[in-house]
């Protein structure tokens, strides 16, 4: 009896000391920088930095979110990417964080937008979530491109990128279990893209880099892993959102057949706030054709 008690202590004190480091590690920031080679990449784009935010979920770092407005403002970037799940898919959820956020960063570079699961969450369920996502889109009307199964070219000095969102079916977010997705499912989303183009696609579920590769994506730009929260080392997140564990992807770069995929370990939590080795983070990707 006595070992049980001793043993109930010991798991008690661990399960205090992992709170007091998430509370500590949930408040602060990073930058992740990654220089992406490619010689698709127009001579024109070498330098080009892209700021890439996923995974808000309403936190809110300093006053009006000004710590993270700094930072971001530090890194000089040309454009801000948005890789989904700056709101929390809940009824009644505000969305002032992430609406605030965005308007202040618009008023300084150009902003795209690709969906998470909580932004496609509130928009296929109107029943349950109300009109908080018609609410939302007004918020932030005019301050975003939206990429929602679509494509925009981003433009410099006569030579261009493509920038692509994607905009998946729920089933692809289920829990506890992975969807298989069809061969042309893409294809059919978003078109197929020029082989000739640089190619960058926000695709928030990671779970699916090899379709996206197969695709035709050079870049990859994901999140909703939150870094598998709990970090251990050598074998990295514990837990996906789909409660996966030790899930494939978690966090970081990853490559396949040329192909690149940069994964957030995101901003903030939803309904699990734990972070543990595992600092908020955002990612700046700076285009090159060359080594330097």
């Amino acid at each position: 009896m006595r070992i049980l008690f001793i043993i109930a202590g010991v798991l008690c004190i661990c399960f205090i000391a992992v709170c007091i480091i998430s509370t500590i590690e949930n408040r602060k920031l990073k930058v992740t920088e990654y220089q992406i080679v490619n010689s698709k990449i127009p001579k024109e784009f070498h330098g080009y930095r892209m700021v890439v935010l996923a995974d808000l979920h309403n936190a809110c770092f300093g006053k009006s979110n000004e710590e993270l407005i700094r930072l971001i403002q530090e890194q000089k970037p040309d454009c801000i990417l948005i890789a989904g799940d700056m709101i929390v898919g809940k009824p009644e959820q505000s969305t002032e964080v992430p609406a605030q956020l965005i308007r202040e960063l618009a008023k300084d570079y150009p902003i795209y937008y690709g969906k998470g699961n909580h932004e496609l969450r509130v928009s296929l369920y109107q029943d349950t979530y109300g009109d908080l996502w018609e609410n939302y889109q007004k918020e932030i009307d005019g301050s975003v491109t939206w990429l929602v199964n679509k494509s925009v070219s981003i433009e410099k000095n006569g030579t261009s990128i493509r920038l692509y969102g994607l905009d998946m079916e729920a089933d692809y977010y289920k829990r506890f279990r992975h969807t298989p997705m069809n061969s042309g499912y893409l294809n059919d989303l978003l078109g197929t893209p020029e082989e000739a183009d640089y190619t960058i696609l926000l695709a928030h579920n990671p779970d699916y880099f090899s379709e996206y590769v197969a695709w035709g994506a050079d870049l990859v730009l994901s999140g909703h892993l939150h870094g598998g929260m709990v970090r251990l080392p050598i074998l990295g997140g514990m837990v996906s959102p789909m409660f996966h564990f030790f899930p494939k992807y978690d966090k970081g770069k990853y490559e396949e057949k040329g192909s690149i995929m940069l994964l957030s370990g995101g901003l903030g939590n939803h309904t699990f706030k734990f972070r543990v080795n595992n600092l908020p983070e955002i990612l700046v990707v700076t285009l090159s054709q060359n080594e330097p």
